[in-house]
């Protein structure tokens, strides 16, 4: 699904400047706004995807803890993602959908390992520089990240830094998936709808772990006490043709009514609100990226 400029309109009296972007490859615009000292600088409605810098101490101490943002109302939400969390209590943050994430299990490079169950299994010795994860160079997708250290704690990082072969956008492990390539990990820690698009898929395992699917939210964040347009902004995306665009990629969207593309009844790997608001994320991000990176250079210079 493409994020990028779904809506888009100036600033001005009595309208609504508005950003959606595709987390993946631009960051600056929320790099930008969490430099932002005055709230009237900000976007009026600003989507993006996982635990980014939107959710650093510094931005929500100034902004969201101070009720700039409201959560947007869905006419209906669907109860399974309620009872589990996923709705923001404090009524801040708005999760629109979830994007799992899941493994990939290439068995034209698993050489005799089994397929990985859990996400404790890719952390075994046996799977030392044999995984692929969503990132840039060595720096990672935080949810994976942030998710590792709440479950394993610093010690599975250091893990995880020693299983991990490479990491780069989905689609480069989705090209390789499959083939038997000497360059391709034997487990891709992939968003499910990459997973799906994997072209040989009699030769690759899609497991969704037995602790469940890495749980990436697609977040809105909308101003309190804005008229016009950021009502029919708000309609938008919390009604259902919006829903039945997360559905379509293979995400699973919090506004009821809309069945998603996924098998049933999975288990979601949520971080939750007490973890995200009782941690300075800033920090412990730097923390866990300095011990992911230590671990995963160490004999690769």
């Amino acid at each position: 699904m493409e994020l990028r400029s779904v809506l888009a309109r100036k600033g001005g009296r009595g309208k609504v400047m508005a950003a959606y972007f595709n987390m993946y490859d631009d960051r600056g615009l929320f790099e930008r706004m969490t430099s932002c000292t005055n709230a009237h600088d900000l976007p009026d409605v600003v989507s993006f995807m996982g635990f980014g810098p939107l959710f650093s101490t510094g931005f929500r101490e100034r902004f969201v803890d101070r009720a700039v943002f409201t959560s947007l109302t869905f006419p209906q939400v669907d109860e399974g993602l309620a009872r589990r969390g996923f709705i923001d209590p404090k009524r801040r943050y708005t999760v629109l959908a979830i994007n799992p994430m899941v493994m990939a299990a290439d068995h034209t490079r698993l050489d005799g390992r089994p397929v990985p169950t859990r996400w404790a299994d890719i952390l075994r010795p046996e799977f030392e520089r044999s995984v692929g994860a969503v990132g840039r160079g060595t720096s990672l997708n935080e949810t994976l990240l942030l998710s590792l250290f709440k479950q394993f704690g610093r010690a599975g990082v250091e893990r995880f830094g020693r299983a991990v072969a490479w990491a780069g956008h989905p689609a480069e492990m989705v090209k390789v998936a499959g083939r038997g390539l000497k360059q391709a990990p034997a487990v891709s820690i992939i968003d499910y709808f990459f997973a799906k698009m994997i072209k040989h898929q009699e030769r690759v395992s899609i497991v969704w772990p037995d602790e469940g699917a890495l749980a990436i939210p697609f977040v809105a964040l909308a101003k309190a006490g804005k008229p016009g347009g950021l009502e029919e902004i708000g309609a938008f995306l919390t009604g259902k043709t919006f829903a039945r665009i997360c559905a379509d990629a293979y995400f699973l969207p919090v506004r009821a009514g809309v069945p998603a593309r996924l098998p049933g009844s999975l288990r979601l790997n949520w971080l939750g609100w007490d973890f995200l608001r009782g941690n300075d994320l800033d920090g412990l991000m730097e923390e866990i990226r300095t011990a992911f990176l230590s671990s995963f250079m160490k004999g690769r210079q």
